[in-house]
C-alpha cells in the first residue's frame, strides 16, 4: 500500500510557530484569574499552557498524528474506487515514518515520527465488517536557537471508529504522553523539564474537513525548573471546531488554543 505524504512536517511556517510555542505564547490567550506562582514557583500557568499548546502544534504532535490517522483511513476507504473494499485490510498492519533535520532562519531542528496501524473487524471474510483502526505513534523532536534549546519525545495510541459510510464523523479515543526538556539561554525564561499526559474518549473528526469538531480531553502537566521547584497543573481541553479549543486549568485560568 502506498503511504500518505505528510506536507505538515516540511512547512517552514509550522517550524516558526513551533519556535514561538516553545517560548511563551503561540496561540494562547489567558482568560480570567491572575496566575499565582506561590504553589508553583518558577514555571507559571502561562508557560505550562505553552507546553500544552506545543503538544498540539509540535511536529509529531497531536494535530499531525490525527492528520496521519485520517489520511491513512481515507486512503484505505478509497480502495473501493479501484474495486477493493476496506474489509480487505482486516487484521493487517502497516507502518510508516518520516524525518527531517536542518537549519532555517537561525533555527536548528531534528524531527522523527513513526507509526503503525491495524484494522479490527467483526466477523470473517467475505462478510467481515471493519469497526476500529488502532494507531500507535512514536516521535522525537529537538530544536535549538540563540535563546533556547528543547528536546522532547512522545508516544501515543489512537482508536478510530465511526468507519461506516453513514457516519458523518470519525470517533477517536486517544492517549498521548510527551516528555521534554527546555533549556533557556536567557534570563527571561526558566529552564525546566516537563511531562504531559493527554487522554480523550469522545473526539469527533468531520469526514469532509478532516478537522476536530467536538470533544473533550483531560490534561496533566508535571515537572520541575532548574532550581528543583516542582510544578503540577491539570485541566480539561474542550474542542470548539475551526482549529480552536479552550484549556481550562483546574482552579486557575482558561487558555485559548489555536493551531
Amino acid at each position: 500500500m502506498r503511504r500518505p505524504r505528510l506536507s505538515f512536517a516540511t512547512s517552514k511556517a509550522t517550524l516558526l510557530l513551533l519556535v514561538v510555542a516553545t517560548g511563551i505564547s503561540f496561540g494562547i490567550v489567558s482568560c480570567s484569574k491572575d496566575d499565582s506562582t506561590k504553589e508553583n514557583p518558577g514555571v507559571t500557568q502561562d508557560q505550562a499552557a505553552s507546553v500544552v499548546s506545543q503538544t498540539f502544534v509540535n511536529q509529531g504532535g497531536i494535530t499531525e498524528q490525527l492528520g496521519t490517522a485520517t489520511t491513512a483511513v481515507v486512503a484505505l476507504q478509497a480502495r473501493k474506487a479501484d474495486g477493493g473494499k476496506l474489509s480487505d485490510f482486516c487484521g493487517k498492519s502497516t507502518d510508516g515514518s518520516i524525518s527531517h533535520a536542518g537549519t532555517s532562519e537561525g533555527v536548528s531542528y531534528d524531527y522523527k515520527l513513526s507509526w503503525l496501524y491495524t484494522l479490527a473487524c467483526n466477523g470473517t471474510a467475505p462478510n467481515a465488517v471493519p469497526y476500529q483502526f488502532t494507531f500507535t505513534f512514536n516521535g522525537k523532536t529537538s530544536i535549538e536557537t540563540s535563546k533556547f534549546a528543547t528536546v522532547d519525545s512522545a508516544t501515543a495510541k489512537y482508536y478510530v471508529r465511526g468507519l461506516g459510510e453513514t457516519s458523518p464523523a470519525w470517533e477517536v479515543s486517544q492517549t498521548f504522553d510527551r516528555a521534554g526538556k527546555f533549556v533557556s539561554k536567557t534570563t527571561d525564561l526558566p529552564s525546566f523539564t516537563s511531562a504531559v499526559h493527554y487522554e480523550s474518549s469522545n473526539i469527533k473528526i468531520d469526514k469532509q474537513s478532516h478537522e476536530i469538531v467536538s470533544g473533550t480531553a483531560t490534561v496533566k502537566i508535571t515537572g520541575a525548573d532548574s532550581k528543583g521547584n516542582a510544578f503540577k497543573y491539570e485541566g480539561t481541553i474542550t474542542f470548539q471546531g475551526n482549529k480552536k479549543a479552550v484549556f481550562a486549568v483546574t482552579g486557575g485560568s482558561n487558555f485559548n488554543l489555536n493551531w
